[in-house]
């Protein structure tokens, strides 16, 4: 949040809560005013962050998170319009599963905001003190089971509630149904990861802060999820802002603290059991054309040389996925790309195209 130690985060949330700032928003864009100190940090509850080192507000950035880390070719395009228009031709991908503009002025942000909306994109609980958008890993036939519906319950019971807008800080969780896990550069606050017990039923072990704490079913995960989020609004450190975070609560009061508060907050029994897993210390990233679950379908990872697309490098991605009947791509948490429906039968001359065009599936 601010570096600007004289503003108190906890009394500008008491104050206006950063849900509550989406009309303001507006009105600032039609008077045209400089926006206050305070409603900068609450604007990140939007995704919008003041740009530059002076944060005057002359000019934003505009990150948006997206659920699953997807894309579809309408929206690539919705996206690339706001760029051309408004954001100088700027478009990053992130490592984070989100989308950043820059040099966004202020009056500009409706249409914007009118453009996501069209195209079912949402800033919502981007930045700020809330749960953050869900971060999915893995999107390959080795999965265990298909995740997505689970991570967009998720998402649809954190987004926009403001039973969770106000937490001491961020909370990230991260879901995976990968058979393999993947080592990442950042340990999240919360991680479901699929596993498969000796009976072949599919389990998701429960990590806080990296340290495996039990097993629930996929059907547990979202009253788990709220429970751990409960605990972490109501006793979370909001005194000092440097020891805000998620981790610093658990370092506080030790694991077996927590689990045993939040073994009494659930109403079902947080399984104990030895299962086998096969994690590896190791980044896993997937290249190439790999074979889908779906009939007929391949996926194609790419290596992106920049996370610098710009509305030119949508536009060329755009037009590829049209040639060859495409109509969905992934970013992953190494910030690469993920075809996610190509032909099988026209797999190869897609995947060399993408490489004439730096987006790299030979890496």
């Amino acid at each position: 949040m601010s570096k600007n130690l004289s503003l108190n985060i906890e009394q500008i949330k008491k104050d206006k809560d950063g849900l509550d700032v989406l009309s303001d928003i507006f009105i600032y864009a039609v008077l045209g005013e400089r926006v206050s100190e305070a409603d900068l940090i609450r604007f990140q509850w939007y995704g919008i962050h003041a740009q530059g080192r002076d944060q005057k507000g002359d000019y934003f950035k505009l990150k948006i998170p997206l659920s699953l880390g997807e894309l579809n070719l309408e929206q690539i395009k919705a996206l690339s319009k706001i760029s051309k228009e408004y954001a100088n031709d700027s478009l990053d991908f992130t490592k984070s599963q989100k989308i950043e503009f820059s040099w966004l002025r202020i009056y500009d942000l409706p249409a914007v905001f009118n453009i996501l909306h069209a195209v079912e994109l949402s800033t919502t609980f981007e930045s700020g003190h809330n749960v953050r958008n869900i971060i999915l890993n893995c999107v390959n036939k080795e999965q265990l089971t298909d995740i997505s519906e689970i991570t967009n319950k998720l998402n649809d019971t954190f987004r926009g509630n403001k039973n969770f807008s106000n937490l001491p800080n961020k909370l990230q969780i991260a879901i995976s149904g990968c058979a393999r896990k993947a080592v990442e550069n950042n340990t999240h606050d919360v991680n479901f990861d699929a596993v498969k017990n000796d009976k072949d039923k599919i389990l998701f072990s429960v990590k806080i802060i990296g340290t495996h704490v039990g097993y629930i079913t996929i059907s547990q995960i979202i009253p788990m999820a709220k429970a751990i989020a409960k605990i972490y609004r109501d006793y979370g450190n909001r005194e000092n802002e440097e020891q805000s975070d998620f981790a610093s609560l658990i370092k506080q009061w030790g694991h077996d603290k927590f689990y045993d508060l939040l073994e009494s907050s659930v109403s079902f029994r947080i399984k104990s059991l030895l299962i086998e897993t096969n994690e590896n210390n190791n980044k896993i990233e997937y290249f190439g054309i790999k074979e889908s679950k779906v009939e007929g379908q391949s996926y194609i990872g790419c290596k992106l040389e920049s996370l610098q697309i710009g509305s030119s490098g949508l536009d060329t991605l755009s037009s590829l996925l049209e040639k060859y009947n495409a109509s969905k791509i992934q970013i992953t948490t190494f910030g690469n790309m993920i075809i996610i429906d190509a032909p099988t039968n026209k797999a190869k001359q897609f995947a060399e195209d993408l490489q004439k065009v730096n987006f790299n599936p030979f890496a």
